[in-house]
């Protein structure tokens, strides 16, 4: 064989699919690899090339991108990972603001003001509604106490609705 020559890969290698290793092993034996590679998928944002996992070495050339070196060691494997590359959305969504109150218990009042608009929807008059959780905010004096007898009622109400004349026959 003349110097220079291309050795053919063993066809039963694969490559390896740990983020920034891409080299040749037999799967076999990948507990006989070493691997060098990244933890995290590579990020392309604009013209910056980088690994999630180490953002502070970024690359605006794909040649000088492949040579930034693996952060951590390990053995190559077979196994694709789920995400292979992130972006700008990935990375807006990452660092988006977080709502302070999505998991904030909503005010009685709201859940009052829900649920006479879905019986309105349904023909009630919100006349009626309002009369009836009216005369139990005078009686009960906290709005919290309200909603818990209003879904006490109409849970009474839809449980027992199968033994009034509601389901029987004509």
């Amino acid at each position: 064989m003349a110097t220079g020559d291309v050795v053919p890969r063993p066809p039963e290698h694969v490559r390896c699919k740990n983020f920034g290793c891409n080299k040749y092993f037999d799967p076999r034996c990948a507990d006989q690899t070493t691997c060098v590679h990244h933890r995290l998928p590579p990020v392309f944002h604009e013209t910056a090339k980088y690994w999630a996992c180490c953002p502070d070495k970024k690359a605006y050339d794909w040649d000088e991108f492949m040579k930034i070196p693996g952060c951590q060691t390990g053995h190559c494997t077979d196994v694709t990972k789920d995400k292979k590359f992130l972006g700008g959305a990935d990375l807006r969504a990452e660092n988006a603001p977080k709502r302070l109150d999505d998991e904030v218990p909503v005010d009685p009042r709201k859940k009052l003001d829900k649920l006479r608009e879905g019986l309105v929807s349904i023909g009630v008059p919100a006349d009626d509604f309002d009369r009836a959780w009216g005369r139990l905010s005078a009686q009960l004096g906290d709005l919290s106490l309200v909603v818990q007898r209003m879904n006490q009622l109409f849970t009474d109400v839809l449980q027992n609705a199968d033994t009034d004349d509601v389901n029987l026959p004509d």
